[in-house]
């Protein structure tokens, strides 16, 4: 017996979808496959109906030829009791691969949808999901939607053919001792029912410890300095031992059940032999059966017994795979908060004036006012900074600007014209950003300053790196564009790393940089050699710097103090030092004891 030991924790988030609605999304999806389905489908049927001929072909050998002496009529009767068995294992593989082929093709073109979809999401949405444990979620639904499509549906419908018509045949032989069967073989079928719930469940307890344990040794072998330092490994092995013994005492006892239970399952099935052999030696219900027919209805029972058994636990796999479409679809039928009107312009003018945010408000899903009637404006070519507390509104507002998220009141215009109005992937071209996390995806150091694009000329690389003084660095390296990063671009020291991440920003030439404490997670030494880089990448730019050290943005043309949401105070270092307010306040917190001229 399979186990989908998958954790359902999140069934209660799926939307329920009537069975009707469910079909409607699912069925579409085969449509353009519906030749190979159709083959896949006679396939079925001549595998079946080769498993069926075989226990007939057997009775005529024992009722007619041997007892007529038909050497022949045996040989021939052999030689096609063979040939059905090929053939139907033949019609049976090539279905398997069909239907697999059917189902791998869908659930391919179904994720890449969903990775477009995902692509496609405001942040608020991953606020609420997420992005870790949402591709897991959805790549375990996804899976489980390939299971369904590839393996249990087909298994599902080939235990339905081959039961029908089973019992068919066994009803045509002899309706009485069919019945006898079946009535043997009910508690059994329901007593599966409700022990494969039972067991389902208890894996299910068992696979959260065994997840539990995975999150102590990830956590416990990244921290095994301290534990070393502070004298804990004897503590945490013990409690390692603890977790384990637990985890133990709860496999055996589950998996000593399962055995039990399929043990007594087996016996039922040998029951129904003897009953088959005995009502055939006593002659029971008034019908005398002859030694074929005993035999065929022996080949029939022991081939109905895991059929109807499998139905259970396939039904129920079919249950919860829907329930994985539903959180599948749900997903896709998620909109994006920051959608782009239809008749959104794609060509943003590259000359412009100002930037206006226009009383902005900004409310996140069950947070407080992140902005409030923020109101300020950006000169082209102007370099400023945003500072404040923490929570003061600084990354709300360049979220903003990138319509990561609209503003629930208020707007930002480009030259009164609301970007709203500009398609989303265009804007942001025109904005550069350099995060204080440095993220490198995997692939060479090309890869990453084309962010994966191929449509970006060796050109716009080559005068990046420039820009930013970097050229040494790809010089450097052994393959130059070719080298392929570590994971994390670990071959690559911290400020090549952060020299690339400067280079990406300006590859499209954006208009506007946004800078969120670029240099603050490096040594002193390598912060000034990157402070030259940015002298260089900011000039003749528009820059909005956010700022949490203090020294570093006072050269800036102006300076915005964000507090509790709103713009507290605005101007040049100086003009803000000498007014004895908030921003005095935070740099004298800064540098208690640096003498301002």
């Amino acid at each position: 017996m399979w186990h989908d030991h998958d954790n359902l924790e999140d069934e209660k988030e799926v939307r329920r979808l009537p069975l009707r609605a469910m079909l409607a999304r699912i069925v579409p999806l085969f449509r353009p496959h519906h030749r190979k389905l159709a083959v896949a489908t006679v396939l079925l049927l001549i595998s079946v109906a080769a498993m069926l001929a075989g226990p007939l072909l057997i009775r005529q050998v024992l009722d007619t030829s041997i007892p007529a002496g038909d050497r022949a009529g045996v040989l021939w009767r052999g030689i096609a009791y063979a040939s059905l068995f090929a053939l139907g294992m033949a019609a049976a593989y090539v279905q398997v691969v069909i239907v697999a082929r059917i189902g791998l093709s869908i659930i391919t073109e179904l994720r890449l949808q969903l990775f477009a979809h995902l692509m496609q999401l405001s942040m608020a949405y991953f606020d609420q999901n997420p992005p870790g444990k949402l591709m897991a979620r959805v790549e375990s639904d996804v899976e489980r939607l390939r299971a369904l499509f590839s393996d249990v549906a087909l298994a599902l419908l080939r235990n339905v053919v081959l039961l029908g018509g089973t019992l068919a045949v066994m009803i045509a032989a002899n309706a009485r001792v069919t019945l006898t069967i079946i009535v043997i073989m009910s508690p059994v079928v329901f007593s599966t029912y409700f022990f494969l719930k039972y067991i389902r469940r208890a894996f299910g307890t068992i696979r959260k410890l065994y997840a539990r344990i995975s999150s102590f040794l990830a956590e416990y072998v990244q921290g095994i300095p301290i534990l070393q330092i502070f004298g804990y490994t004897e503590m945490a092995q013990m409690d390692l031992a603890r977790r384990n013994a637990h985890k133990y005492s709860k496999e055996v006892r589950v998996f000593f059940r399962e055995y039990a239970f399929w043990g007594f399952f087996t016996s039922f099935e040998i029951i129904a032999v003897m009953v088959i052999i005995y009502v055939g030696a006593r002659h029971l219900f008034g019908v005398a059966m002859t030694v074929g027919t005993l035999v065929m209805f022996i080949e029939y029972t022991r081939r109905l017994f895991w059929p109807l058994v499998m139905f259970s636990e396939q039904l129920d796999f079919i249950q919860r795979a829907f329930a994985s479409a539903d959180r599948v679809f749900g997903i896709l039928d998620t909109p994006s908060r920051t959608p782009d009107d239809p008749n959104a312009i794609a060509d943003i003018p590259r000359e412009w004036n100002e930037i206006t945010f226009e009383s902005v408000g900004l409310t996140y899903d069950g947070g407080a006012r992140a902005l409030d009637g923020m109101s300020f404006s950006i000169r082209r070519g102007e370099k400023i900074a945003l500072v404040g507390l923490s929570g003061g509104g600084k990354t709300s507002v360049t979220s903003a600007l990138l319509r990561y998220y609209e503003p629930t009141d208020g707007r930002i215009a480009m030259d009164g014209v609301d970007i709203r109005q500009y398609q989303q992937q265009e804007w942001r071209r025109r904005i550069g950003l350099v995060l204080q996390d440095i993220h490198l995806f995997p692939g060479t150091l090309e890869d990453n300053m084309r962010v994966l694009r191929d449509d970006i000329p060796k050109e716009a690389l080559d005068r990046a790196l420039s820009t930013v003084q970097a050229t040494t660095m790809v010089e450097r390296l052994p393959q130059g564009y070719d080298t392929e990063l570590s994971e994390g671009g670990a071959n690559l020291s911290m400020g090549e790393r952060q020299l690339l991440c400067f280079a990406r920003a300006i590859v499209d030439d954006p208009d506007i940089l946004i800078l969120d404490e670029a240099t603050s997670s490096v040594d002193p030494v390598t912060e000034q050699r990157l402070q030259d880089a940015l002298d260089h990448l900011l000039e003749g730019r528009t820059s909005i710097i956010v700022a949490h050290r203090l020294a570093t943005i006072t050269k800036v043309d102006r300076i915005l103090v964000l507090h509790e949401g709103r713009l507290a105070e605005e101007g040049s270092h100086q003009e803000l030092y000498q007014q004895g307010g908030v921003y005095r306040d935070l740099f004298d917190l800064q540098f208690a004891s640096h003498v301002v001229e």
